[in-house]
């Protein structure tokens, strides 16, 4: 029995601290947009955000052991933006970014840390989609593909590329952009596939034929001109084996 009213009186609401009865901390968020791309940096854009505070809210961008790089007191529900340059050091430990804010509430963070050695410089590109659209304008038909990935280091460029490895077109969008590819039907028929690549890796899309349902002309060409090519070598030497029967006593 004793035992029961011990058990009791630890788990009684009381026994808890008040922010853990009314509801934990606010969250505090951390993104990033890249800006520029630069050899051996990033222009980075870094946005925080703790949702439903008292105003007016004092935002900190922390660096690796806690050293502050800037802070921003925001009076408004908008989210404090901090930006910077990202230089690439030597450790990736010493490119970890966090948020925190202070408000008349308390301290709220600090934030997940964002591992932007990982983000800008060795994320491998992944899940490249590659849409083929058919437009039809006043110059005639013509064919729109957007090629992006859904992650990925920058810089990453986009190749449109027929089967045989012709590459056909390239560009480098800003980070985050889809390229975007357009060209004339007129004697394009064929197979055509996005390629997406940085410093790390590499995707190449599957093959599209274009226009949709219709054979490239190649190929059918150089068959029908080959069984011609045939036919006049076996046509000629029918020929010369009859005269050489005629001569033959």
């Amino acid at each position: 029995m004793l035992l029961s009213l011990l058990c009791l009186a630890v788990l009684a609401p009381g026994s808890f601290p008040k922010e853990e009865a009314e509801g934990t901390t606010p969250d505090i968020s951390i993104s990033y947009e890249v800006l520029q791309v630069y050899p051996q940096s990033r222009r980075v854009l870094i946005t925080c955000h703790v949702p439903q505070v008292p105003r007016p809210i004092t935002y900190s961008l922390l660096a690796s052991r806690n050293t502050l790089v800037a802070r921003r007191v925001i009076n408004t529900p908008q989210p404090a933006y901090f930006n910077i340059n990202v230089t690439l050091k030597s450790s990736p430990d010493l490119l970890t970014y966090a948020c925190q804010a202070a408000s008349a509430s308390g301290i709220h963070g600090p934030s997940t840390g964002l591992q932007m050695y990982w983000e800008l410089w060795a994320k491998p590109v992944s899940q490249l989609q590659a849409n083929f659209s058919l437009r039809d304008g006043g110059s005639g038909p013509s064919m729109e593909v957007i090629c992006q990935v859904s992650s990925g280091s920058p810089p990453i460029t986009y190749r449109l590329v027929r089967k045989d490895g012709h590459v056909c077109m390239r560009q480098r969008p800003p980070h985050g952009q889809p390229a975007n590819f357009s060209f004339q039907l007129s004697r394009a028929a064929g197979w055509y596939q996005c390629q997406a690549e940085n410093r790390i890796s590499a995707l190449s899309s599957a093959p599209t034929l274009v226009p949709p349902g219709e054979l490239p002309l190649g190929p059918a060409c150089v068959l029908a001109g080959s069984l011609v090519s045939i036919a006049a070598i076996a046509s000629g030497m029918l020929g010369w084996t009859r005269a050489q029967r005629r001569l033959t006593p």
